[in-house]
């Protein structure tokens, strides 16, 4: 029985979600037989590093922060994800029995809960829908490829410009005014700089006259420009 929070415009964005463009309707029907939708608020826990895997989520809407804890007490974040895709189906995949990262809302959100066994269940039934799968599982880990180069490669200026392009909607070119629903130590935290050096680099670009800055604010002054900076690593 379908969960009653499941409504048209969900189920909609579920059938484009990359998990599941590759299912026929019968499959995808079989698999939301056993979606739930949780609605979460601000600072609400998914599921805690460790704790066994039941589920493969999707982010209808809101923000999740996917983040480790060292044995000290210290928090690395992993990712921050956006309303629109899915979490912790890597790990499903993988074969693990546990999750390897907590996730937290880090504001009113929306997910769907996807049952971990039921979905594997599907996908083991079709060689051709493990086969679709994997085409689409690997554009992902082109993602993460990139992510991980970005990383280990560039300076703070050049992380943080591709961050803030990566919240603006293709097709835009001229001025942008982003607004940052994240906050700034998280994100400093998701490019693997430290919070002073954040600053420093906001600094940096705002002299350079890239982009201007209004309490939580990022006005990019041109977009289209930072994008070849980007493209030709000049920043």
């Amino acid at each position: 029985m379908l969960d009653k929070l499941l409504h048209a415009p969900i189920v909609a964005e579920l059938k484009q979600c990359h998990l599941f463009t590759a299912m026929n309707d019968q499959q995808f029907d079989e698999v939301l037989k056993h979606c739930r939708v949780q609605k979460l608020s601000a600072d609400q826990l998914i599921f805690q590093q460790d704790s066994e895997l039941t589920h493969i989520h999707y982010l209808y809407d809101g923000a999740v922060k996917l983040f480790r804890s060292t044995r000290n007490g210290n928090e690395k974040i992993i990712e921050l994800v956006q309303a629109g895709k899915p979490f912790a189906e890597g790990v499903l995949f993988l074969g693990s029995p546990k999750y390897p990262v907590s996730s937290i809302a880090m504001k009113d959100s929306m997910v769907v809960k996807i049952n971990a066994k039921k979905y594997l269940g599907v996908l083991k039934k079709s060689n051709d829908l493990c086969i679709n799968m994997l085409g689409h599982l690997s554009k992902r880990l082109h993602w993460m490829l990139n992510e991980l180069d970005k990383l280990t490669l560039h300076n703070a200026s050049f992380r943080i410009v591709d961050y803030f392009l990566s919240q603006v909607e293709l097709g835009i070119e001229d001025a942008y005014d982003l607004c940052l629903t994240t906050p700034k130590r998280d994100i400093a935290s998701r490019l693997s700089i430290k919070p002073e050096t954040f600053s420093r680099a906001l600094k940096t670009l705002l002299k350079k006259d890239l982009i201007g800055i209004q309490d939580n604010h990022i006005i990019l002054k041109d977009v289209q420009r930072l994008r070849e900076m980007v493209e030709l690593e000049e920043i």
